[in-house]
């Protein structure tokens, strides 16, 4: 299709600073960088479909005997113009083939046809089912994490977001019964702590939790006397007779004056309790993994939102999200 040049004629007062750019050679520039059409197979950069293939390939079986590695990728020539496609309501595009190798005790390599790919037209268009579409531009969040305190019946709602480079979004807030909880990608709220303990083994059991938010101490039992200082502590593990295999005490619970018998008759050695404790701060781990907001600040010198994002990021998120670029965040 033939371009047809107009004259424009400019009634304004007022003229222009600075020429208008060329904003249809924005996209077409960009579409040709992301193909790399014309450019040999071994020198093409890492970017565009290019950067995909290579990111997707090679892929290996479960005992890894078997890989599929990638060569090239061959762009032919379209089967029909844009007018046909117009008229026949078509796609534009032309074929995709790529180059495999399939790695065993005899390697295969062939050209696997994986579809058409669209042609981008002078004007920046596709030609769609016979319809002509083009791509529209949008802003993009810089990927980092975003924190937000709102006021809420004179009482302060912490809430952050965590927007990686790609991938999902994740969101945590403290709920109005300071409940720390998590959302991925707008879905449904659930607890912190199952998103932490879905993220990394560290975090497994309620111990681990536990020993995020306060220093831990181990007391060792020799005598009555050291037993009766246990009372009013708050434990870290979960305690288990170890003559029964009875459980005694479930973890972050505190020990009461009957548990203080009990430890005394089960002739345990040590045990671990959290160090200091304000009265008004109890860290308990809830039934259904629900940790409370105002039971998580004991020792903790900054606020357990931005405790629990750092712990996300650069422990539990770094092992398996890799798409996830972000430093940790300073709670100054």
């Amino acid at each position: 299709m033939k371009m047809i040049k107009r004259n424009i004629r400019n009634y304004s007062k007022i003229t222009d600073v600075i020429e208008v750019p060329d904003l249809i050679r924005t996209q077409t520039k960009s579409y040709a960088a992301f193909l790399q059409e014309d450019v040999l197979p071994n020198k093409r950069k890492n970017r565009g479909l290019e950067a995909i293939l290579r990111e997707t390939f090679p892929i290996k079986n479960y005992d890894e005997t078997i890989n599929l590695e990638y060569i090239k990728y061959e762009i032919g020539k379209p089967r029909y113009g844009p007018d046909e496609c117009r008229k026949l309501k078509l796609i534009y595009g032309k074929p995709l083939r790529v180059w495999l190798r399939l790695n065993k005790e005899e390697p295969v390599e062939e050209a696997v046809y994986l579809g058409e790919i669209p042609v981008m037209i002078g004007g920046g268009e596709f030609i769609i089912n016979g319809t002509e579409r083009v791509v529209v531009t949008q802003l993009h969040r810089s990927p980092g994490v975003d924190f937000v305190e709102d006021l809420h019946a004179e009482k302060r709602m912490h809430s952050c977001r965590i927007i990686p480079e790609r991938g999902s979004w994740i969101e945590v807030e403290v709920g109005k019964k300071d409940v720390l909880t998590t959302r991925v990608d707008q879905s449904g709220k659930f607890p912190a702590t199952c998103f932490l303990r879905a993220m990394s083994e560290k975090y497994s059991k309620d111990e681990d939790i536990i020993r995020l938010f306060y220093e831990t101490e181990t007391v060792s039992i020799k005598d009555s006397a050291s037993i009766k200082k246990l009372k009013d502590r708050y434990l870290v593990g979960r305690l288990i007779n170890p003559k029964t295999g009875e459980i005694i005490l479930e973890a972050g619970r505190q020990i009461t004056e009957d548990m203080v018998n009990v430890i005394s008759d089960s002739n345990l050695k040590k045990i671990e309790v959290i160090k200091s404790m304000d009265a008004k701060n109890v860290g308990v781990v809830k039934k259904g993994e629900e940790i409370e907001l105002s039971k998580l600040q004991g020792m903790v010198e900054e606020p357990p939102v931005i405790r629990l994002v750092n712990m996300m990021i650069m422990d539990a998120i770094s092992e398996r999200a890799s798409d996830i670029h972000i430093e940790p965040v300073d709670s100054r």
